[in-house]
């Protein structure tokens, strides 16, 4: 995730002994991450108008509203007021988790012409095997609970760095893996209708049946290698 640092000139401090104010150095705000591949790339498992639309305008529109709401907060710990921290949270929790959630999304998928949809080797693979019992079982088990999610939310293939076990998992919204737990995404499927509707309309379990055509298992062994050490 790209950051631009805005110079605040208050210094870090402590405003008295029952209450307290902080001071940010510096407050971060988060861009727009460039895709690694072109927005027709994908096709004809994700159309380009498509990835156009859900990169441009809707991951844009989340870290657009995400550094609003971050700034807000900002200004409300500088003046002390705990009810608008408070009230912030929502908008924190659903745009940073919605800018989360799409820059892990975009690594997820991979062109066919640079392995994207090739089955998972080494240590992932054999891990997968060991838990589901085969690739087609875990396949088969994300795309039934991900067209079984009511409303919007996301379908996640993740690691519980306590267990060390291979979970599968589904949030809402935009809730981002960590809310379940001390989970690390490996994988995660977008199955808010903005993802796939223009192309699949109400037919989300096509959606899901067609993505894993393009799903980049090389970059979820590498986060599984470096997450299970």
């Amino acid at each position: 995730m790209a950051l631009r640092s805005l110079v605040c000139r208050k210094s870090l401090g402590l405003a008295s002994s029952s209450s307290f104010k902080l001071h940010f150095r510096g407050l971060q705000t988060f861009s727009l991450p460039d895709l690694p591949y072109d927005y027709g790339a994908l096709e004809p498992a994700i159309s380009g108008e498509i990835m156009q639309l859900h990169h441009q305008k809707h991951h844009q529109t989340y870290v657009t509203n995400y550094n609003k709401a971050v700034e807000q907060l900002h200004h409300a710990i500088e003046k002390g007021d705990s009810s608008a921290v408070v009230k912030l949270q929502s908008a924190i929790k659903f745009n940073g988790g919605g800018h989360v959630n799409h820059s892990i999304f975009w690594k997820n998928l991979s062109p066919v012409s640079e392995r994207g949809g090739e089955s998972p080797h080494g240590n992932l693979g054999w891990a997968i095997d060991e838990h589901f019992g085969s690739l087609d079982a875990l396949i088969q088990k994300m795309s039934t609970e991900g067209a079984a999610l009511q409303g919007s939310g996301w379908v996640w293939f993740g690691l519980d760095k306590e267990s060390k076990k291979l979970v599968v998992e589904t949030t809402a919204n935009q809730d981002p893996l960590v809310t379940k737990g001390p989970l690390v995404p490996l994988l995660g499927i977008d199955v808010w209708e903005h993802a796939y509707y223009l192309q699949y309309k109400n037919a989300r379990p096509d959606y899901l049946k067609n993505i894993w055509k393009v799903m980049n298992w090389k970059y979820a062994g590498e986060v599984y290698d470096r997450e299970h050490s």
